[in-house]
């Protein structure tokens, strides 16, 4: 449910309210994809520090407090009536949104679970595919009928509902036995040390392992935040782009279910190197084909890879890191995957205002993909912290 949420704040859901936000604030591709970005980056930079608090902040609390923040932040989107505020609001739906839900979700997981963790954690991220399915389609259409603020105002109510039934969830049968193992044990000197982000950024690990989830999230965001843009280009209509999609939630879900299975079969570290290679026969055939179906064929591989990292990216975290630090550690990864999902749009749309197509884009990314898959090799050499 948390990871259903997150949708809220993640590139795919605002994008597609994108137009109508261009038209009322008066909003270039490179304005507002620089306004979305400095919002992005502000909430990378909050989450690095708000993140940890899950290693000493109990599951309900912390999780209840999480979701009040969405619903601030998604009523503030729908009340947004300057530049200036919108700015506001979007970083309340980075940082709660996208940030924060996840995090809450994927982080208890891998706390919770020690064997058959990757199927814990495929099983929770199954709630990104789902929504990703359910809300491009629902929101189009819901568009049609009403405005913009309206379908948000509608967002909300949901958030809000999901307070009374995690809680619901949470303490059902009332069985606090297990409930305990979600308390936070208290941390050595040396683990408190190793938790901090500048430790963490010094750790071989950090580098084997960031450029890659870096370079994933900066592109396949860029991808996801212009779909529309390369409808228009291309004389796709935006129903085709929003069914398409479900090309995406498909892909995603059903790879977040296999992944978890091989990650526990073979382990995270194993795969990890692997996880963007859906990504790099997708953009292969995007390039080389320009119909319609390539297009549909593109956006499902982003979401095998996505499904494929979603379990991967954070089982591997625990792995190497170990569970007592690993909230520490996913904040800070977090923060470096948000402000790659800011940079994306950026560099897309500065390049694009310039004239430079789609088809120059993806070879670019797909020689960046290759090198930052083979930099990601060196994992298997790096012994647990």
């Amino acid at each position: 449910m948390f990871t259903f949420s997150s949708s809220f704040g993640q590139t795919f859901f605002i994008s597609l309210f994108k137009p109508h936000l261009q038209n009322e604030f008066v909003l270039t591709e490179t304005e507002f994809s620089t306004l979305y970005a400095v919002a992005t980056i502000g909430s990378a930079f909050t989450l690095t520090w708000l993140g940890r608090f899950i290693d000493s902040t109990r599951l309900p609390k912390f999780s209840s407090l999480v979701i009040l923040g969405l619903a601030i932040a998604l009523s503030a989107f729908a009340l947004s009536y300057s530049a200036i505020f919108l700015l506001l609001a979007l970083y309340g739906l980075r940082l709660f949104g996208q940030g924060l839900m996840s995090h809450t979700s994927i982080t208890a997981m891998a706390k919770f679970f020690d064997k058959n963790r990757g199927k814990a954690i495929s099983i929770a991220a199954v709630g990104h595919p789902i929504a990703e399915a359910v809300l491009p389609i629902t929101i189009v259409l819901l568009l049609g009928f009403f405005d913009w603020r309206i379908v948000i105002i509608l967002c909300v109510l949901f958030v809000v509902l999901t307070i009374p039934f995690s809680r619901y969830l949470l303490f059902t049968k009332r069985n606090f036995t297990r409930l305990k193992m979600y308390i936070p044990s208290s941390m050595s000197v040396d683990e408190r040390k190793a938790s901090r982000p500048v430790n963490i950024i010094k750790t071989r690990a950090f580098w084997a392992i960031a450029p890659l989830n870096f370079s994933s999230a900066t592109i396949g965001t860029a991808y996801i935040f212009f779909q529309l843009k390369i409808g228009d280009l291309k004389d796709w209509s935006p129903a085709f782009i929003a069914l398409s999609f479900s090309g995406y939630a498909i892909g995603n879900f059903c790879m977040a279910l296999v992944s978890g299975w091989l990650t526990d079969l073979y382990s995270a570290r194993t795969l990890y190197p692997l996880y963007i290679l859906p990504f790099i026969l997708g953009l292969l055939f995007f390039i080389f084909n320009d119909s319609q179906w390539s297009y549909v064929v593109f956006i499902t591989s982003i979401g095998v890879t996505n499904g494929f990292g979603a379990t991967v990216k954070n089982a591997v975290l625990a792995e190497v890191y170990g569970t007592k630090i690993v909230g520490s550690v996913r904040s800070l990864f977090i923060t470096v995957m948000v402000f790659a999902t800011a940079v994306g749009p950026v560099l897309f749309g500065f390049y694009l205002d310039r004239g430079i197509n789609f088809t120059t884009l993806s070879v670019i990314s797909l020689a960046f993909f290759i090198l930052m898959m083979l930099n990601a090799f060196r994992v298997y050499r790096i012994k647990s912290v």
